[in-house]
């Protein structure tokens, strides 16, 4: 009995590629999905965007702040605004860190930096040039800051500072800005150029007037060094005055010297 061979039909290559075009796309699937997996980094998807605003960046730069922070910022689930808040407030220009969040993975964090009211040096480093905190600046708010990066001495804002020479006491910070002040209110038109406060009181008035007020009274004592002033202009020359040291130490007088 014979059997008869079945046609086999051929396929065309259309549907040979219907075929196998869903393998190769399950397969490419399966590859992409292995490719990521190789690829995945937990810690991309734990990180946490910060947008910076600095007022002045040429005297807190963003690199430092990040630095500063890196610990804190690694993970959004343990993000606690108020360490960062802490830790950038160390920085010696930063005056006010804003730390707010804006999503659950981005915060925004604002830095205001400290107003220069004067220029400050320690007396204790006249001698020792090597010790900590010799130079810096008062602040706005009284504060003595004593940062690494002092070149804000030739930042056209600062340029007219006046000098306050005094030991590195933090305890005493407001009351020296409060000094000067005072005095300089006492002299309205006279502008000081620098106000030393050691053991005895001197300040260094333009154009180049020395006025030494000792440790007590200077107030009173800087009050009749005005009234002594205008007498004499009436009999010195001005040129003349403008060139000397008054002590006014003396309960009933003074000493004038002429350089």
């Amino acid at each position: 009995m014979k059997f008869k061979k079945k046609n086999k039909r051929k396929l065309s290559i259309a549907q040979h590629l219907k075929r196998w075009i869903k393998p190769l796309l399950l397969l490419l699937v399966l590859l992409v999905i292995s490719w990521n997996i190789y690829q995945y980094n937990p810690s991309e998807l734990l990180k946490v965007s910060v947008n910076w605003t600095i007022d002045r960046t040429h005297l807190v730069d963003k690199l430092s702040l990040e630095k500063k922070i890196e610990p804190l910022v690694n993970e959004f689930h343990q993000l606690n605004l108020h360490d960062i808040k802490h830790e950038l407030e160390l920085h010696p220009w930063v005056l006010e860190a804003q730390v707010k969040r804006l999503f659950l993975d981005a915060i925004d964090i604002n830095i205001i930096t400290h107003e220069i009211a004067t220029h400050w040096q320690n007396i204790a480093c006249e001698q020792d040039q090597s010790k900590d905190n010799c130079q810096g600046y008062v602040t706005t708010t009284g504060l003595i800051i004593t940062p690494k990066n002092l070149f804000y001495h030739q930042q056209e804002e600062s340029s007219n500072a006046i000098e306050l020479h005094s030991i590195y006491d933090l305890s005493k910070n407001d009351s020296l800005l409060n000094e000067y002040q005072a005095y300089q209110q006492i002299l309205t038109k006279m502008k000081i150029e620098k106000f030393v406060k050691s053991n005895i009181d001197s300040l260094s008035i333009k154009p180049n007037i020395t006025v030494i007020l000792g440790y007590n009274q200077q107030q009173q004592r800087l009050e009749n060094f005005i009234k002594i002033y205008a007498k004499l202009r009436k009999k010195v020359p001005l040129k003349k005055l403008n060139k000397a040291t008054y002590d006014m130490r003396y309960s009933k007088g003074f000493t004038l010297k002429y350089q």
